[in-house]
């Protein structure tokens, strides 16, 4: 026994050395989030096998420390070839977890982290192509380069159909390219034998239509003339008429070649053809309007204040709480530092006072929809009504719109807010905010009141993750920019990108050359300068203040709305009375059996009900999350508040038309219950069949009708009994017959049994 404790100890004590838990649930170092497939016992084989795409695995332990190194590069490389998918994509097994040790013991893991490529259409009986120690270098330039490699061993039996060629072209294929292949532009990057780049460019492009991309060598001598080649590398746009141009970028590199091409006209995403499918029902967008990429245009803040404090802080019936105090927290950030228009700012300031002076008893949504108003009637305070798209519009009504104007109205308050702490420095005060109080309010916000409830999941995560670390003003603002970029990576190619505007890293190349480099062949951002790039281009500066409508016209469409306004609440009940005694009428009409005549005064007060009818209906709506800005600020994962949205309404439309249809001319539901026999027999079906097709029913209500008539004797023999009382006569009915039934049996055989005795006895 005491052999056996001290083996349990020295387990014990080698498990501890080893960092790994005793418990060893395997808890992984990957989420679904990171571009990467995560693969077990359950979904491995039918996952990996028989794939159309290649797969690059990578089989680890999370108690490893060396895995642990490894899991920045292996994200940041599923993050940098996202757009490979469609031939090759990432996946990872966490060998550490129970159920997946046999698996791994039997791909012939036994050191970590393992990466092994399995080709397109692998069988189960392979096991993986282990990379050599060469290819895995931990850097993801590297990587890249070996995924390449083995993807060019495919043969052609077996090659990723979603895979377009790389090896180099010839001139014969370049100039019949156009004869075999749909497209507007050929582009042609040539370069040296050893070089990858062509090949990555190839593979960014391959999600992409209306492009194909080729590499050149730099030896094809024939195509180098033709195109007139000055340096190496370099990149040609061929054109089905034989023409061709050589592509100007400041840096000859993989990220620049790739923006500029997607950048083309007509050059779209290939998924967008699945959103289109369901998109036929949405409404048709609004003129197009010109705007410049380089500003930011206040009426697309203006719009997301709009949304975000009247549509989506509105919905809220009562605030109580800590949703209180985020919405207090949220206008005293927007009273501080938006620099919006005089009246905007009047209105801010009051509400932002209201609330200040409130206590923290609940608010009702009429109390404080009544300040956002202006009830009170303040000169020179109002927010603009509805949504009006610039910047933040979109090719579709669906995409971009609020998510876009939101992100660019949240940047606009992270460098304000550093630009007033400088300013206080410079007069030699301190300034009473903090380098986190602008992205604690947001953080707040969007907990609490957007609507995409997904997406502030993502955003809370991000927030716990390193929120807390930001210690000045500069880092705040490059915060919420890395993680719009994080975003804007994980959603790049989903149905919600607009494929006019793609989900880029921003600033693009062409808006800040100097903002990205490449070392080794991965890019890098030059944070200095991205930094200098936010300051200016979220300065108030920079802010476009075209396709707005001026104060005047705004009080005046104000004071008009709030008219109608008063007169719907006086003249309420006087609608709802007539309104009763139009419905009076028209079930008088349904019980008269002679066709009605009305005289001109009884047509007078139908139209005038009519007429009050349709007014009392019309209500303002407002078109929302639909129309957005430039791909650099779209708020990513919040692309999915717009589907909810347009979900929400179309529900409501529904109901909204089985209930008119329903209460059509007095017809009303309670006409399709059950009656009793009495009822039924008074009915004069005639008369209703002729009643009913004045109003256009169709034939299959009068067959339910009839069948109603014919099993309403149902209704006698279940009277006042619930499914359970009949179950249990049923039940009662038959036993009763098997007792009858067996004493049946039981004197027959006694009659027999007594007349053999009988006939036995006189025998």
């Amino acid at each position: 026994m005491a052999q056996r404790w001290d083996a349990v100890f020295v387990s014990l004590a080698a498990i501890s050395l080893l960092g790994m838990p005793v418990a060893v649930t395997g808890a992984g170092l990957y989420s679904p989030g990171d571009q990467v497939t995560i693969l077990d016992t359950d979904n491995f084989d039918r996952i990996l096998y028989n794939s159309s795409n290649a797969w690059l695995v990578e089989f680890y332990a999370s108690w490893c420390g060396h895995c642990i190194n490894f899991v920045p590069v292996w994200k940041a490389l599923a993050s940098d070839i996202k757009e490979w998918k469609p031939a090759v994509s990432l996946a990872v097994v966490n060998c550490a977890n129970l159920k997946n040790a046999k698996m791994c013991r039997s791909f012939e893991v036994n050191a970590y982290p393992t990466m092994k490529f399995f080709k397109a259409f692998s069988k189960p009986f392979f096991r993986g192509k282990p990379l050599d120690d060469k290819d895995s270098k931990s850097t993801v330039s590297s990587l890249r380069h070996a995924i390449i490699d083995h993807l060019e061993q495919h043969g052609e039996d077996v090659w990723p159909p979603a895979c377009p060629p790389l090896e180099p072209a010839s001139m014969a294929e370049v100039q019949n390219f156009f004869v075999d292949n749909n497209v507007q532009y050929l582009a042609l990057i040539v370069e040296e034998g050893s070089s990858y780049l062509g090949r990555e460019v190839i593979l960014d492009m391959l999600q992409y239509e209306n492009i194909a991309v080729r590499r050149v060598l730099s030896s094809e001598e024939n195509l180098t003339v033709t195109l007139d080649v000055q340096e190496i590398p370099s990149c040609y746009l061929y054109f089905s008429n034989s023409t061709h141009r050589k592509v100007t970028v400041k840096m000859p590199t993989r990220t620049f070649y790739t923006y500029h091409l997607r950048r083309l006209p007509g050059v779209t995403r290939g998924a967008y053809k699945l959103a289109e499918l369901n998109s036929t029902h949405m409404s048709t967008p609004p003129p197009w309007r010109d705007f410049d990429s380089s500003k930011i245009y206040m009426a697309d803040l203006e719009s997301a204040l709009y949304y975000s404090l009247k549509v989506e802080v509105g919905s809220h019936q009562e605030l109580s709480g800590k949703a209180l105090t985020a919405l207090n927290q949220f206008i005293g950030v927007l009273t501080k530092f938006f620099p919006g228009r005089p009246f905007v700012m009047n209105l801010l300031q009051i509400t932002n006072s209201w609330l200040a002076e409130a206590t923290m008893a609940p608010i009702s949504n009429n109390a404080y929809m009544d300040v956002l108003s202006n009830k009170k009637g303040t000169t020179g305070a109002l927010l603009p009504e509805g949504v009006n798209w610039v910047g933040c519009q979109g090719s579709r009504p669906h995409f971009r719109g609020y998510p876009c104007s939101v992100w660019t109205l949240f940047h606009l308050l992270t460098v304000q807010a550093a630009k007033y702490n400088e300013s206080m420095s410079h007069k030699g005060k301190t300034a009473q905010t903090g380098p986190q109080e602008v992205l604690y309010t947001l953080r707040q916000y969007v907990k609490y009141f957007f609507g995409c409830r997904a997406c502030a999941t993502h955003f809370e995560a991000m927030a716990k993750e390193s929120m807390d670390h930001v210690d000045s003003f500069d880092k705040a603002t490059l915060w919420l920019w890395s993680r719009h970029n994080r975003v804007n990576n994980r959603l790049a190619g989903a149905l919600s990108e607009d494929p006019i505007f793609p989900k880029l890293q921003w600033p693009p190349p062409d808006m800040c050359a100097e903002c990205h480099s490449e070392v080794e062949g991965e890019h890098q951002w030059i944070t200095d300068e991205v930094l200098k790039f936010l300051n200016v281009y979220y300065s108030p500066s920079n802010i476009d203040y075209t396709y707005l409508e001026g104060e005047q016209e705004l009080l005046k469409k104000q004071k008009v709305r709030e008219e109608v306004q008063q007169d719907r609440e006086k003249d309420g009940p006087k609608q709802e009375e007539e309104k009763d005694e139009g419905d009076e009428e028209d079930e008088e009409e349904e019980r008269s059996e002679e066709t009605p005549v009305r005289n001109d005064k009884q047509q007078e007060t139908s139209k005038a009900i009519t007429g009050i009818r349709r007014d009392g209906s019309q209500k303002r709506t407002f078109i929302t999350g639909k129309r957005m800005r430039r791909g650099q600020d779209d708020i990513v994962d919040l692309d999915t508040f717009v589907n909810e949205q347009y979900k929400s309404q179309a529900l409501k439309d529904r109901a909204e038309y089985k209930r008119a249809s329903l209460m059509n001319e007095g017809f009303h539901r309670p006409q399709l219950h059950l009656q009793s026999i009495d009822d039924s027999e008074s009915l004069d079906y005639a008369v209703f069949q002729s009643r009913l097709q004045k109003r256009e029913i169709g034939q299959g209500y009068l067959e339910a009708i009839s069948e109603v008539k014919k099993q309403n004797w149902l209704g006698l023999l279940g009277m006042s009994l619930s499914r359970t009382d009949i179950s249990l006569c049923v039940l009662l009915y038959f036993l009763t017959f098997l007792c009858l039934v067996s004493m049946y049996l039981y004197f027959r055989m006694r009659f027999r049994w007594w007349k053999w005795k009988n006939r036995f006895a006189s025998a």
